[in-house]
């Protein structure tokens, strides 16, 4: 047994490990917004630096999964992903199921030109918000506020990911209601809707859940994609929109990871 496998199982190490890993992450970050902070001094707002800031948070992201998954604190499975990967980013839809904290890294890491429609709350922080705001990601305040940014993001040709319930769900309890401004906005952009389920047997960052307590230990997610549904034209269709997401979202919240252990992070297939 090497030395890291070593590390990785030992249970006097366990706590170490997490917490170490609390730290190393950290650091990824603080680096992370230094660099966001190069890029609004080296572009002006718009299109090109926020694609700059997208693919800058998108290599820090897949750093941090990277190295999570060979400390063994995180065991994910994001190879379904892979046909999103396989060509330039599109303009898409995307709405996902929302289990934890984590969510928003993984699907940055594995999807480069993504942005996203985060809580007004995560602004409000100094280094996370500066970050987001050079990356375009769009703050959520009211759909109407929501709306003229969306269709702007997906017009400069990549994904945006909404999560629906509007926060993290409780670890073990069904989504939340759902939110329709996903709908509105791909019946004003024409665009189809991507459903991403995510499945975690870990409570981490759940909703309630402490950032400093320890859960066990690798926290295993599984990240595949649903259905493809196309954009709605009208009130009614909008209505049935909803209502099929909300079912794909919710039996996702409920079902627990497959994934066999030492899948590969990033989306890629193990060697």
């Amino acid at each position: 047994m090497s030395l890291l496998s070593f590390l990785r199982t030992a249970q006097p190490f366990t706590a170490l490990r997490f917490y170490g890993s609390l730290a190393v992450t950290g650091l990824i970050f603080v680096g992370l917004d230094a660099g966001s902070f190069l890029l609004r001094r080296f572009y002006p707002e718009g299109a090109v630096r926020r694609q700059a800031g997208q693919r800058w948070l998108h290599a820090l992201s897949g750093l941090a999964v990277r190295y999570l998954h060979a400390a063994g604190i995180l065991d994910c499975d994001m190879s379904a992903l892979v046909p999103l990967q396989q060509t330039a980013p599109q303009p898409l839809v995307l709405v996902a199921n929302h289990p934890s904290r984590l969510d928003s890294l993984l699907l940055a890491s594995a999807l480069p030109g993504m942005t996203c429609v985060t809580k007004a709350s995560i602004w409000d922080r100094g280094v996370l918000g500066s970050t987001l705001r050079t990356a375009g990601y769009i703050r959520h305040d009211t759909l109407l506020r929501v709306l003229g940014p969306a269709t702007e993001r997906l017009r400069e040709g990549g994904p945006l990911l909404l999560f629906p319930e509007g926060t993290r769900a409780r670890a073990g309890a069904a989504p939340g209601p759902m939110q329709p401004g996903f709908a509105a906005i791909a019946q004003r952009t024409r665009l189809p809707v991507q459903v991403i389920l995510i499945e975690t047997d870990s409570p981490y960052l759940s909703q309630g859940w402490p950032f400093l307590k320890r859960p066990p230990l690798p926290m295993r997610y599984r990240i595949r994609l649903g259905p493809r549904l196309p954009a709605p034209t009208d009130e009614a269709s909008g209505r049935t929109l909803l209502a099929q997401v909300e079912a794909q979202l919710t039996q996702a919240g409920m079902q627990p990871p497959i994934a066999p252990a030492g899948t590969a992070p990033q989306g890629q297939s193990p060697q």
